[in-house]
């Protein structure tokens, strides 16, 4: 065979057959992972496996890390829902904030449109929590007046009582 037809049958392999050989360009070079990155497949991984209290340890730590696109916003929203499950409005404020910084850091983000109900249903439950706390104190508020008027009731009929003996004294 004639070289010239060699070096033509390798030329056509080379065109024809992708990824053997790369003319005049490099291969990419491999993509380095984050540490957040890995904290957040670790938190992943956790809350798969059910260990809630581990993935929230993780996912704390990719929020409280500089901001990576598409790992940062979806560990807001997780860390948030997380945190629905404790009891108590500390654990619901925290999560109204998380939500908040999603919307104001990443407005673009699927994470962020699909916190923007969860946060107005948040918002509402708050306003419930605000006017049930303002019920008791008013409720506190109406139970001591009860009292105070009660007492206010018996020194009224004492003193009534002291005038009319009074009275009769004087007639006397």
């Amino acid at each position: 065979m004639k070289p010239e037809r060699i070096i033509s049958l390798i030329v056509l392999l080379l065109v024809l057959v992708p990824g053997c050989a790369f003319i005049g360009t490099r291969a990419p070079a491999p993509r380095m992972i984050s540490e957040q990155e890995r904290s957040f497949a670790g938190a992943l991984q956790h809350l798969r496996s059910g260990n809630g209290q581990k993935a929230r340890d993780l996912l704390e730590r990719v929020c409280e890390a500089p901001v990576v696109n598409g790992v940062t916003d979806e560990a807001l929203f997780r860390l948030a829902i997380l945190l629905l499950g404790d009891d108590g409005s500390k654990a619901a404020g925290r999560a109204q904030l998380l939500l908040e910084r999603l919307r104001n850091e990443f407005p673009q983000s699927i994470w962020n449109h699909q916190a923007t109900p969860l946060a107005s249903y948040l918002a509402g439950v708050k306003v419930l929590r605000d006017r049930q706390r303002e019920l008791k104190t008013l409720q506190e508020l109406n139970l001591s007046l009860s009292r105070d008027n009660r007492e206010l009731r018996q020194n009224l009929e004492r003193l009534k009582q002291l005038d009319i003996e009074l009275e009769q004294k004087i007639k006397r």
